[in-house]
C-alpha cells in the first residue's frame, strides 16, 4: 500500500489539490451568498388590521440595514381610468396644518431593520389621493363614488451606501359594494411584494421621482 502511494505521489497530490479547490470554492460561493444577502434591500408592504378599505397599510423593513422612505405611491384603477399620486406627505387637501414636529407631516424618512411603519389606513390613502387629483371634492369622503377596481402601493427607498433607489409594489383588488358606513372589501393581488427591477419599472420608477420631486 505504501508503495503504490509512493509511485503516485503526484497524482495523489493533484487530486488532493483539485479537491482543496473546490472546497475552497464552495466556502466562497457561501460567503458571497452571505454578502449579496446581506446587501440586498427588502421591503414587505402588507395589509393589517382587517380586510376591507379601513384596513392599515405596513411597510416593513425586511433588509439587513436600515432603509430611506424615499416617496410613496398609489395608483388607482377604475374600468377606464389609471391615476398615480404620490402620498408621502400627509393629506393637505382640506387645508389641515400639522405641526412641523415628530415627523408629523410626512411618511417620508429612515426605517430601521426589522422595523415597521403604518402609514395610514387605505380608505384614507386612496381619499388623499383622489382629492389632490381632483377626482371627487374636497370634503367628500365615500371612495365608492370612484368605482375602484383596484390599487397599487408603491415604495420607493434608498438603500445602501450609494444610496441607490429601489422600488417596490403590492396590488390590491378592491371587492364588493358598500353600504351606509360600511366599508369596501381589499385583498392582496398577491402573496409577496413585487421587487420594481426590470428595465420598464426601473423607467416609469424614474418618471415617478423626477416629478414628484
Amino acid at each position: 500500500m505504501w508503495s503504490w502511494i509512493m509511485e503516485n505521489a503526484r497524482g495523489l497530490s493533484a487530486v488532493g489539490t483539485f479537491l482543496t479547490l473546490l472546497v475552497w470554492l464552495f466556502y466562497a460561493q457561501l460567503l458571497l451568498y452571505s454578502f449579496r444577502r446581506q446587501r440586498r434591500s427588502r421591503l414587505l408592504i402588507n395589509q393589517a388590521y382587517g380586510n376591507d378599505t379601513s384596513s392599515i397599510c405596513l411597510l416593513s423593513n425586511m433588509s439587513h440595514e436600515p432603509i430611506y422612505i424615499q416617496l410613496l405611491l398609489i395608483t388607482l384603477r377604475t374600468h377606464d381610468n389609471e391615476t398615480t399620486c404620490s402620498v408621502t406627505d400627509l393629506d393637505r387637501s382640506r387645508g389641515d396644518h400639522a405641526e412641523v414636529a415628530g415627523h408629523t407631516v410626512t411618511r417620508q424618512g429612515p426605517l430601521n431593520s426589522g422595523q415597521s411603519m403604518a402609514t395610514g389606513t387605505f380608505n384614507n390613502l386612496v381619499l388623499q389621493a383622489a382629492r389632490e387629483n381632483r377626482l371627487i371634492d374636497a370634503t367628500c369622503d365615500d371612495i365608492t363614488e370612484l368605482g375602484l377596481e383596484s390599487i397599487s402601493m408603491t415604495a420607493i427607498i434608498n438603500y445602501g451606501p450609494d444610496g441607490q433607489a429601489i422600488g417596490f409594489e403590492r396590488d390590491f383588488i378592491i371587492q364588493g359594494e358598500a353600504d351606509d358606513d360600511d366599508y369596501l372589501r381589499i385583498r392582496p393581488r398577491t402573496v409577496a411584494t413585487n421587487r420594481l427591477k426590470d428595465r420598464r419599472s426601473q423607467r416609469r420608477m424614474s418618471r415617478w421621482i423626477q416629478r414628484m420631486n
